[in-house]
């Protein structure tokens, strides 16, 4: 089987991916529309594709459903993978397996970019498997791997850079710096944190390298264009969004830091105790994974002098952007957890290296019974990874969590076009306190009611403002006061939703 593998790892690989695919119940998620942890989230990323695929808006017109702006104009991320998703849509069928497939074929090839990166280190199959297999099933990470959101795709952009750059250092072909570039480039505007540390603590070790001549050799010239590459395409990127909001006036998108200083410290208190060591702690992965983790950290800085130079510096690297990372969000870890996918990326390399000083220095030094012993509990560890993953996974996707009030919004868009409410209709949708989740369900652009606050975009205003339609999924604001005069020309019901006509 280890021969096997050796001669064909791709397939070997995918076969243990698609294993974790299964088990994490992947198939069945594959085919929801948003729901369950991060809704809000999940339905702009829906927003964006769905408006491309339905409207055929250009590349660089991105928008949502959201009339807050001038014709639903926003953007936020690079918008490279919804717009590949809508075409792919228009080719095989709007499916939400296609915009969450998308999103798992990124971090498909990240992972197994990772583990030929592990394997320029470490030889035997099981140590190397190991932490790649460990950061695959974190159940936070698998959770935004089959998911609408672009945080994990910039993870594995940066994962595939990292491996062309290393092959860059190798070989010092151009290519391989150029697609290193362009994975950089990509993470970075899809998600300057989680695509950039990467990039950040390469760019550190590089120069390090160049000024101190520890490290890896590397040629300065082309290292310095790509990475003026990264800043600059950035940079723009960057100006662009925010003229482009600026200009369309839609400012909701958060483009700056969520900082710590921003808080009390009872709340700083609260997002830790509760929030991170209660109910993140075991999305982050299973706590006996945990416990080694901390023991490696300590381990790492006291064989400090005895690890591989390249590693241990571009590990510190990673963990010192990290902690830098930390006190700049870390208000935003209260209610969102995609906000700690970064720490993934230290841990995995932290386990790298000092499971190469193991292989290294260790393993010539005990019995043959003894390495058999840890490598049947590492492969024992990713057996309870799987399943620890697939246990999370249930319970996120369980019926009791669904975040939206009335399950039936992502049924009832063929219906609306039944009852004459076309696509290029603006419509009201009462209640709804988030920018798109009705209303990227509906397909429809519009108002949602209780956005900012209750009631705010009442019928008078969406009147004035195009809005032909009421759409409500809560029959007690028919009898509201401030609906109920808008009421009395139902156009059609699906279920327990209600379509009003109010011209």
């Amino acid at each position: 089987m280890l021969k096997w593998n050796d001669r064909f790892p791709f397939v070997f690989f995918a076969i243990i991916l698609v294993f974790i695919f299964l088990a994490g119940d992947g198939i069945r998620i594959a085919q929801y529309p948003p729901r369950s942890f991060h809704m809000f989230r999940q339905s702009d990323c829906l927003a964006y594709t769905k408006t491309y695929y339905q409207h055929k808006t250009v590349f660089f017109a991105p928008a949502t459903y959201n009339l807050i702006g001038k014709d639903g104009r926003v953007v936020s991320e690079f918008p490279v993978l919804y717009y590949l998703s809508a075409q792919l849509c228009k080719l095989l069928g709007f499916h939400y397996w296609i915009i969450r497939g998308v999103t798992f074929l990124c971090y498909f090839f990240g992972a197994f970019c990772l583990l030929l990166i592990t394997k320029r280190w470490i030889r035997n199959p099981v140590l190397a498997y190991f932490p790649v297999i460990i950061l695959a099933t974190a159940p936070f990470y698998f959770y935004y791997a089959v998911n609408f959101l672009p945080n994990v795709p910039a993870i594995s952009f940066s994962f595939i850079g990292l491996y062309f750059l290393l092959r860059f250092t190798d070989n010092s072909r151009t290519y391989n710096l150029s697609l290193g570039t362009l994975f950089f480039v990509v993470a970075a505007l899809l998600k300057p944190t989680d695509g950039g540390l990467i990039w950040a603590a390469m760019t550190g070790v590089l120069t390090f390298s160049i000024f101190t001549k520890v490290g890896i050799d590397v040629k300065v010239k082309p290292v310095l264009i790509s990475c003026l590459s990264v800043i600059l395409v950035s940079a723009g990127w960057y100006y662009f969004v925010k003229q482009y909001n600026l200009r369309y006036g839609n400012t909701i998108n958060l483009q700056g830091i969520y900082p710590i200083w921003d808080m009390i410290w009872g709340d700083v208190l609260y997002v830790y105790n509760e929030r991170i060591m209660g109910i993140w702690r075991d999305t982050f992965q299973h706590p006996v994974l945990l416990l080694i983790s901390g023991g490696c950290l300590i381990s790492f800085c006291v064989k400090w002098n005895r690890l591989d130079r390249f590693l241990r510096l571009f590990t510190l690297f990673l963990l010192v952007g990290t902690l830098v990372y930390i006190p700049l969000w870390y208000k935003a870890f209260s209610d969102h957890d995609y906000y700690q996918l970064i720490f993934v990326i230290p841990a995995f390399f932290l386990s790298v290296t000092m499971i190469e000083y193991y292989e290294r220095c260790i393993v010539d030094r005990i019995s043959k019974e003894t390495r058999y012993t840890i490598n049947i509990v590492l492969v024992a560890l990713m057996i309870i990874c799987v399943y620890h993953n697939q246990f999370i996974q249930l319970g996120k996707y369980s019926d009791n969590i669904r975040n939206y009030g009335n399950v039936n919004i992502h049924e009832v868009e063929p219906y609306l076009r039944k009852f004459g409410v076309t696509e290029d209709d603006i419509v009201l949708s009462v209640p709804d306190g988030t920018p798109n989740i009705t209303l990227a369900a509906y397909g429809n652009r519009g108002f949602a009611s209780d956005l900012f606050e209750k009631g705010l975009f009442n019928v008078e205003y969406c009147r004035q403002r195009g809005a032909h339609y009421m759409i409500i999924t809560d029959a007690s604001y028919i009898y509201d006061s401030a609906y109920v005069a808008y009421t009395s020309k139902l156009v059609g019901q699906y279920k327990d939703i209600y379509v009003f006509d109010i011209r």
